[in-house]
C-alpha cells in the first residue's frame, strides 16, 4: 500500500524547530531562510489539520500535538541519517583535494576533521596548507578556504561567516596580578604582529588610544602570532575563527571588549562556472555548520564579558 506522507522537506523543517524550539535556529541548521521554516511548517498544519505551534508575541511554542509529533520524528531522522552514512560508507572511497590558508588549517580545520570523517567516511580529504592562490582548473586542488574580500578572479565563491571581528588577546599568565586593563595599558606590553603592521594602528585608532607605539615588535607570518601570544610572548590581533578555541581552554584571554570589524572573511571556493560535486557540497555544508558553532561559542564569550 502507497504511504501517504506529506513533504520531506516540511517533515525536516518542523523536527529541526521542534527540536531546537526555535525557527531561527531551525532555518541555520538547514541552511534556508526563517521564511521558509515558518512556511513548511505552514503547510505541514495545514496537511495534517492540526496546530502544531502557536505564535506568541516572544516567538513561538509548540502545542501538545506538535511536541508528540516532534519527539516521534527526531529518533526516525537520525535512524535516517545513520542508515545514509552505512550506506554511502559502503561505495568507493571519493578524494576531496582542499587548499586552505595555514592560519585555518591549523588553528581551526585540522582540530575537527575527525566529525568530518565520521560524518562522511566515504569521503576522503587530502588538505594542502598553503597561502598560494592555486589554480582549481589546473587541478591544483577541488576547492579552497580563502581569507579576504572575496574578489579573486575565476572562481566561485561562498562566505562562511559575517563580521569578523579582530581583537588582542594574549596569554592569562602575560597579565597575571593586573586586575584591570585598559587598551593604553598596551604601552607596556609587545606587540605581536601579522605581516601587515597596520592592524594594529587600525585597531589603537578605533579605540582612542594614543602613546602606544603600534609600530614596535616581533613580525610573523600567518597565524604564528596568536601562537606567541599563547606563549605569553605579548598581545597579539586574532579573529574569533581562529581564536576562540584557545580562549575556550583557557591559553587565550581576550582583556578588552572592543572588536574591530574586518572587511574580509573566510571564503569557500572553487573553479568558476564549475559544477560543484558530491563531496564538495558536503564539505562546503559542514564548514558553514561548525563556522557557525564557532559564531555561536563566541557570542556567548562576548556575552559573558559583558556581564562582568
Amino acid at each position: 500500500m502507497a504511504r501517504r506522507l506529506p513533504s520531506l522537506n516540511a517533515l525536516k523543517a518542523f523536527e529541526a524547530a521542534a527540536r531546537l524550539e526555535s525557527f531561527t535556529e531551525a532555518a541555520g541548521e538547514l541552511f534556508v531562510t526563517h521564511a521558509a521554516i515558518s512556511r513548511h511548517i505552514r503547510d505541514l498544519e495545514e496537511w495534517l489539520g492540526t496546530e502544531l505551534f502557536t505564535r506568541t508575541g516572544r516567538g513561538v511554542e509548540l502545542t501538545e500535538a506538535g511536541r508528540r509529533f516532534g519527539s516521534r520524528l527526531t529518533p526516525l531522522f537520525d535512524s535516517l541519517s545513520d542508515a545514509t552514512r552505512e550506506a554511502a560508507a559502503q561505495g568507493a572511497v571519493r578524494t576531496l583535494n582542499v587548499s586552505v590558508e595555514p592560519a585555518i588549517a591549523s588553528r581551526w580545520l585540522v582540530p575537527r576533521l575527525g566529525r568530518f570523517q565520521v560524518l562522511h567516511p566515504d569521503i576522503e580529504l587530502n588538505i594542502d596548507p598553503t597561502s598560494r592562490l592555486v589554480d582549481f582548473r589546473a587541478g591544483e586542488a577541488d576547492v579552497g578556504i580563502r581569507y579576504g574580500l572575496g574578489r579573486w578572479p575565476d572562481v566561485e565563491v561562498t562566505k562562511l561567516v559575517d563580521n569578523i571581528e579582530i581583537f588582542p588577546v594574549c596569554s592569562p599568565q602575560l597579565i597575571a596580578g593586573r586586575s584591570h586593563l585598559d587598551p593604553a595599558d598596551l604601552a607596556d606590553f609587545n606587540l605581536l604582529h601579522e605581516a601587515r603592521k597596520q592592524f594594529w594602528t587600525d585597531w589603537l585608532n578605533q579605540a582612542g588610544v594614543t602613546g602606544v607605539e603600534d609600530w614596535r615588535g616581533t613580525v610573523f607570518q600567518n597565524h604564528l602570532a596568536i601562537e606567541a601570544a599563547e606563549a605569553g610572548q605579548g598581545f597579539a590581533l586574532g579573529d574569533q575563527i581562529l581564536c576562540t578555541d584557545s580562549i575556550l581552554e583557557g591559553w587565550l584571554v581576550r582583556p578588552f571588549a572592543l572588536d574591530m570589524r574586518d572587511h574580509g572573511s573566510y571564503f569557500f571556493v572553487r573553479a568558476k562556472g564549475s559544477k560543484e560535486s558530491a563531496p564538495a557540497r558536503s564539505f562546503r555544508e559542514w564548514l558553514m555548520s561548525e563556522m557557525a558553532e564557532t559564531q555561536r561559542k563566541f557570542n556567548s564569550i562576548k556575552a559573558q564579558g559583558q556581564k562582568k
